[in-house]
């Protein structure tokens, strides 16, 4: 079987690259029979601009030109004329032109023109509207009768299928197939692209620009703006005498979708950094509430994957104002040093970091040697320390500030830490050199660099007691972005902890210096001045965390989270397209199903086309759609300063698979799995008032304090 495969996959091969040759040829084989005119011309231009060049710099430089440019000049090569050679002559011609268009017997001709084609088209109506009336009854009849002939394949259905099995799905896979091998073949296919861009006069057309650009550039002869549009008609007809019509259709539909993609996605990242100034706004700690449904977990998630690029785009600054500090140390020597020892395990926290700076200091100030510690640095020629009008920096100082920033950028593991699953998509891009990162929250290519947020244990939080005794990851947190959902629900109020005592043996919300950690955490995490350290919180109701904690947070309300909205523009049309398609062909198919089991060939056919547009409109907001939350921010104490502010959620962004809003399910999971009964096997009341004895079924609180129970 295997030896068949690859016996098949090298036919292929083969036969791919037998066509790929052909096309080839035949390119070549047209640029040199049928566009010989083409490259005569592109000459033609190349001397324009050559001239033209030499016109410039003899002009710029007041050096005596005696060649006059000839890109003023028609062609040589294509001497016809599609408008007069003079401007008079040409708004004469448009004169006569308009003259005519409206004369009183070109518009009796127009409107007998149309009378024809209006009789020709009614006589055609009047035919096929019979025809596809009895069509049409004659459907509805075949179809009204009922059956259960469970997903049975009606006769047409079924040769319709061999059909596409024998003919159409090997010719879709051979043609994706070679699409696939094309794209690897970047060669072939930049030297094809060429050789039709030079035979088409687009080449031409843009070297004739630049030609006429720096001769106007000194010349400003706004005269000469006519020739270059007569000669610019003129190279344009290449394409239309060569390039089918249903290609010159196709290229503005393409630059046209890709405009509004361009567009829609400049909206959307213009909507992401407005997110990221307002989570900038924010203190360290902050607390999203809201009723059931207002997306609370959602803003917080959305806000911890925002927050993580943020950070990377600020050790990457730190990098940058550090390596300027001293510009010719060879940092790329330390930054691999510095790999290597990540790799190895012995750097993994700032606090090794610095450890391991202040080793080289060490042994740099024992030994003296450069070669080792600063990889051949001359410090007697660039110096030891940095000062800036206000303080004096050592080197080693600097090199402490730089390892910690870069052990932040450098690391490929996610910067968020939380009580639910997070997944991140940031590419990172290492060429052997300094790596760089891909944020771009827009990519259609989710899920192959996927990393998901680290466990949170709260004990890395407890500055107190822990849950469990000397937990080794106990102390370890230094930074990142901490998301707790449901924080009231671990934490508890005031109210709540009203009997839990501080001295307790066992470890609770009032020994474990959690709060403390809040207070005290921006300490562990600061590089150059800059705390790495963001703590993302959400809950029902502010009062659900106790008033100690809360105090350090804003409070961000949830007001409303807004209809779904469209950032691709012009999408109306093929919107009410399917709206009314999907709503049409679901009554229809619904109806088809009530009365029938088999599959038929019309519901095939009108299936598949719903359901292509229906996954295109689906698409579209997916990538493009968002919604604005609308939502309040005050202070934790609640002093009554509340700011109205806005929260942009693109669906791209966060809901590509991005957390589960349902992250405690499995704990209901698990008790409905031990469970023997379901919501079946409830016992049902038997009229529509309740008796006693069913009122004392309910183990109602209320109930039994009215029967004393």
């Amino acid at each position: 079987m295997r030896k068949q495969l690859k016996q098949r996959q090298k036919r292929l091969a083969v036969l791919n690259w037998l066509i790929t040759l052909a096309v080839f040829a035949w390119t070549v084989w047209q640029a040199v029979t049928t566009f010989q005119t083409s490259y005569l011309r592109m000459g033609e231009a190349f001397r324009d601009f050559g001239l033209s060049i030499k016109f410039f710099f003899c002009l710029l430089l007041g050096i005596p030109n005696y060649t006059m440019p000839t890109v003023n000049n028609f062609s040589d090569v294509m001497p016809w004329r599609l408008i007069p050679d003079e401007w008079a002559a040409f708004w004469a011609s448009v004169g006569e032109y308009l003259s005519r268009l409206f004369d009183i017997e070109n518009l009796h001709a127009y409107g007998y023109a149309f009378a024809e084609k209006l009789e020709v088209i009614s006589k055609a109506g009047l035919v096929l509207l019979p025809c596809i009336l009895i069509l049409a009854v004659a459907v509805k009849q075949l179809y009204r009768s009922g059956n259960t002939k469970h997903n049975q394949d009606t006769v047409p259905l079924t040769l319709f299928k061999r059909y596409a099995q024998a003919y159409y799905q090997p010719i879709k896979r051979f043609v994706l197939g070679y699409i696939s091998f094309v794209k690897e073949q970047i060669f072939l296919v930049v030297i094809l692209s060429l050789i039709w861009v030079c035979s088409l006069n687009t080449v031409t057309i843009v070297v004739e620009f630049l030609s006429y650009y720096f001769f106007f550039a000194v010349s400003y002869r706004i005269d000469t703006l006519y020739i270059q549009f007569g000669k610019l008609l003129v190279d344009l007809l290449v394409i239309y005498h060569h390039v089918p019509a249903w290609i010159l259709l196709i290229i503005p539909c393409a630059l046209f979708l890709n405009f509004r993609k361009t567009v829609a996605l400049a909206k959307l990242r213009h909507m992401e950094a407005r997110n990221c100034g307002f989570i900038n706004e924010l203190p360290i700690v902050s607390m999203t509430c809201g009723s059931m449904g207002k997306k609370k977990t959602t803003i917080i998630t959305d806000m911890a994957l925002s927050q993580e690029v943020m950070f990377r785009q600020k050790a990457l600054d730190i990098l940058q104002k550090n390596d300027m500090k001293f510009p010719y140390f060879p940092w790329v020597c330390f930054e691999m040093e510095l790999r290597r020892c990540m790799e190895f395990g012995t750097v993994y926290n700032l606090a090794t970091v610095k450890a391991w700076v202040r080793l080289k200091e060490q042994r740099y100030a024992k030994h003296g040697d450069s070669n080792l510690q600063l990889y051949n640095y001359d410090a007697e020629r660039y110096g030891m320390s940095y000062e800036n009008g206000l303080t004096r920096a050592d080197l080693f100082d600097v090199l402490e500030t730089y390892a910690q920033a870069y052990f932040i950028y450098v690391m490929q593991s996610s910067l968020i830490i939380s009580n639910y699953s997070i997944r991140t998509d940031n590419r990172f891009l290492d060429a052997g050199n300094f790596p760089m990162w891909s944020f771009d929250f827009f990519r259609f290519d989710y899920g192959k660099n996927s990393r998901y947020a680290h466990i949170l244990d709260f004990d890395v939080l407890r500055l107190g007691k822990k849950v469990v005794e000397n937990n080794e990851k106990a102390g370890s947190f230094e930074f990142g972005v901490v998301a707790i959902t449901e924080v009231g629900k671990e934490r508890g109020n005031n109210l709540e902890l009203k009997e839990v005592k501080k001295g307790q043996d066992e470890t609770n919300q009032k020994n474990d210096l959690f709060n403390a950690w809040l207070k005290m955490c921006r300490h562990s995490a600061t590089v150059d001045h800059y705390p790495f350290i963001k703590v993302f919180t959400d809950e029902q109701r502010p009062e659900s965390w106790g008033a100690d904690a809360r105090d350090l947070c804003d409070i961000v309300h949830v007001v409303s989270s807004g209809e779904q909205r469209l950032a691709l523009p012009f999408f109306t049309i093929e919107e009410m397209v399917q709206e009314w398609l999907f709503g049409r062909f679901m009554a229809l198919y619904y109806d088809f199903r009530h009365r029938r089991g088999d599959n038929t060939l019309l519901v095939h056919i009108l299936k598949s086309v719903t359901a292509t547009i229906y996954r295109h409109y689906v698409t579209t907001y997916n990538r493009y759609g968002y919604s604005i939350s609308k939502i309040e921010k005050e202070r934790g104490t609640q002093d009554g300063n509340i700011e109205k502010k806005k929260y942009y959620l693109m669906n791209q962004k966060i809901y590509a698979n991005r957390f589960s809003t349902d992250c405690f399910s499995d704990y209901f999971n698990d008790m409905a799995r031990k469970s023997k009964i379901g919501l079946h096997d409830y016992i049902t009341y038997e009229t529509e008032k309740a008796t006693v004895e069913e009122l004392k079924m309910q183990n109602s609180y209320f109930i039994n304090g009215l029967y004393k129970r």
